[in-house]
């Protein structure tokens, strides 16, 4: 069963701002951000429980960039819920809650 990705405002707008970033330090780079993130997204539709859990949440890591896309999985309306794109510089204690 195929599971539909639907992101958050607050994980778009990290998203957003974390292309900005790496669009200021080489366009490329912010594109491969960008691919590494549709890369998570593909793999979470047919494969949502695989990542590691914390708390209700999972977490899939971006491969190549410092980032946590945090999610939840709606099993009865198979939905993924993209919560937040978490650097993991900052302080676990701003975990989406």
């Amino acid at each position: 069963m195929v599971f539909k990705v639907i992101v958050s405002k607050r994980a778009q707008q990290e998203i957003e701002n974390a292309i900005a970033y790496y669009n200021e330090i080489n366009k490329s780079l912010a594109q491969r951000f960008y691919n590494a993130v549709e890369t998570n997204y593909k793999k979470l539709e047919t494969n949502p429980y695989f990542q590691n859990r914390y708390k209700e949440f999972r977490a899939i890591p971006l491969n190549k960039f410092p980032f946590l896309i945090f999610y939840h999985v709606d099993e009865d309306k198979h939905i993924i819920k993209i919560l937040s794109c978490f650097h993991t510089s900052r302080s676990t204690k701003k975990y989406p809650e």
